[in-house]
């Protein structure tokens, strides 16, 4: 059972759930909020309801709780896994000792955390006071019911990082009983065959591109501050946001400070789009941006775009959030810098200038991703952890009592 609604873009859910781990006999079952269009789930059945309006949504949220508790029951499963869902987390654990069936949990983000710092005003938003209230209420029950309740009785956790791992290890859950698996990358078989997009307001510039959330948290606004100095060095570079916030009126707001700043010739948003028409952007890109704030929630992320950026030929500006500056260290696939606007301005114009240093940069970087965070790579070391939780043996067979398959966003051999 996933936080995400079906069909999800996230490449750890559509392509090493989707698409990767069922070549490592991972079969899995969707249970789902359903948003958008109709959409087959590639490694077993999508179990979807969907929900209008934002009271629809919820209701629509918890009924696909319950129907995890109903499935869990069916023969033909090994285990029941909830990604990040937290009231469904519980019922999900509840579902699977009803069944008899082992409970993993997978954690992309440390979500009660999260919504503590929001209600503190430790991160940056646009909620009112009420408004962090609530989400202060929120993060102190999801706390409650996720690491008082749910993770000591979960048979095992995965998490993004070894660093969210520690997090954890702090608030007494055993880190021998969590496995971190990063985010990867779909790495495309021929670059030529994507044509980089057409948009006419690209052609005769020099491409900045970043795609990802644009929630205020994550300090999208550095971007924005930083072309201020780079279009006055490179008068023909724009940056294009690829993504959107989920928070009401902050798209809004970073749209006033291109405004305020003077730079609305020099940078736009996109919205959301389907991962297709991203990388055609990404293929018209001289340079991909990772601004990722340092805060106790986002340290132990595992930042999904400097996979993406090395992995179609993009060199890549990025700040020092430990996995993606190891990432950059290990692959030389770009330069890390401070997460300021004159930091981004000055790895930016460094690269423009020396347009050689940035090809060989982005050479190297494809080079080496591959092998780093393929999720082809990435789904051989998780199949083989699901078989050893479930005692079985390389080639799958049982070694104790399972059955066939699994349910939730995940699954096991």
């Amino acid at each position: 059972m996933s936080r995400e609604p079906h069909p999800s873009f996230r490449p750890d859910i559509a392509t090493l759930f989707g698409r990767c781990l069922p070549q490592h006999g991972v079969a899995s079952d969707m249970v789902a909020l359903h948003e958008g269009a109709e959409a087959p789930w590639p490694a077993g059945k999508a179990l979807v309801r969907r929900g209008q309006g934002r009271a629809g949504r919820l209701l629509a949220r918890w009924r696909v709780a319950f129907d995890l508790f109903r499935l869990a029951r069916q023969p033909g499963y090994d285990a029941v896994q909830v990604r990040d869902r937290i009231g469904g987390a519980l019922i999900g654990l509840l579902a699977a000792r009803r069944a008899g069936l082992p409970f993993f949990y997978w954690m992309s983000l440390p979500f009660p955390d999260a919504w503590q710092d929001l209600g503190r005003g430790t991160e940056a938003n646009s909620a009112s006071r009420l408004g962090r209230l609530r989400w202060q209420w929120r993060g102190n029950l999801a706390a409650f019911i996720l690491y008082r309740i749910v993770l000591p009785r979960a048979d095992h956790i995965f998490v993004q990082s070894a660093a969210m791992r520690t997090l954890l290890a702090g608030k007494g859950l055993p880190a021998e009983n969590m496995t971190p698996v990063p985010m990867g990358v779909a790495l495309p078989e021929a670059l030529n065959d994507i044509a980089p997009s057409d948009d006419p307001r690209l052609q005769g510039r020099k491409v900045l591109v970043y795609l990802g959330a644009l929630e205020r948290m994550r300090h999208p606004e550095v971007m924005i501050e930083a072309m201020v100095d780079i279009k006055r060095a490179h008068p023909d570079a724009l940056l294009v946001l690829v993504g959107d916030s989920q928070n009401p009126g902050e798209r809004a707001w970073l749209e006033s400070e291109i405004d305020r700043l003077g730079v609305r010739e020099h940078a736009l948003i996109t919205g959301w789009m389907a991962p297709q028409q991203a990388w055609r952007y990404l293929r018209a890109a001289t340079i991909g941006l990772s601004p990722f704030p340092r805060s106790r929630t986002l340290e132990v992320a595992s930042p999904t775009k400097v996979c993406e950026y090395l992995a179609y030929g993009v060199p890549v500006v990025a700040n020092d959030q430990p996995d993606q500056a190891a990432l950059l260290e290990q692959t030389g696939g770009g330069l890390c810098v401070p997460l300021t606007a004159q930091g981004f301005a000055q790895g930016v114009c460094a690269l423009l200038a020396d347009p050689q240093r940035a090809q060989a940069m982005a050479q190297q970087g494809r080079d080496r991703i591959g092998r780093l965070r393929s999720y082809d790579v990435l789904a051989e070391q998780l199949a083989a952890q699901y078989r050893r939780l479930l005692g079985r043996g390389a080639d799958g067979a049982q070694t104790r009592g399972s059955t066939a398959r699994g349910t939730a966003e995940s699954a096991a051999p």
